[in-house]
């Protein structure tokens, strides 16, 4: 709620309009006037990422890509990439990958999910894998698939096994005779 500082003025300080407008001395300080514009924006609230929506009936094939969350009340076939969050609500089902920061499934989701928290909700349903650091699953909900601990960081690529005769025979020195393979007969 906004309120303005109206000033109110006395019957005996009625002025010309002219004199009231300007300054009553050049050195004395200016109040700071505020553009109508600018407190319609202050009463704006900061969030400058705008949702995504499939709405129920409409059908999408293809990727989708937000930062922003995504609502998914109809019928998508292909990835979802999110920064923030994935909402699958009851009439809306996914056949691909879906990648987000939080999912919350109360639709039907076939394919992988990738994220720090997925929640199956009562009427949710999900085939397919699931990598995440949380899950929740309630009454109702079903998941048929596996899930695993999702990985932070790649892992560091394996060491080089060299089988052991060959890590001996290099270690050798080179002025040796090698050993010969004939045979006596």
């Amino acid at each position: 709620m906004l309120s303005f500082n109206k000033q109110k003025k006395s019957a005996s300080e009625s002025k010309s309009p002219e004199v009231i407008d300007s300054p009553t001395s050049p050195t004395a300080p200016q109040p700071e006037l505020v553009a109508p514009s600018d407190v319609a924006d202050a009463i704006k609230p900061i969030r400058a990422k705008k949702d995504t929506f499939v709405s129920n009936g409409a059908q999408f094939t293809g990727v989708i890509e937000g930062d922003g969350n995504i609502i998914i009340e109809g019928q998508v076939e292909g990835n979802i990439i999110c920064m923030h969050m994935v909402r699958i609500e009851n009439s809306g089902s996914v056949k691909g990958e879906i990648r987000a920061q939080q999912i919350m499934i109360n639709g039907s989701v076939e394919g992988r999910c990738y994220a720090e928290s997925l929640s199956i909700q009562p009427k949710g349903s999900v085939r397919g894998d699931i990598f995440a650091d949380e899950i929740s699953i309630e009454k109702g909900g079903v998941f048929i698939g596996q899930s695993q601990l999702m990985q932070k960081a790649q892992p560091a690529a394996p060491a080089k096994i060299t089988p052991l005769k060959t890590a001996l025979s290099s270690a050798e020195p080179e002025n040796q005779p090698e050993p010969s393979n004939k045979q006596n007969k």
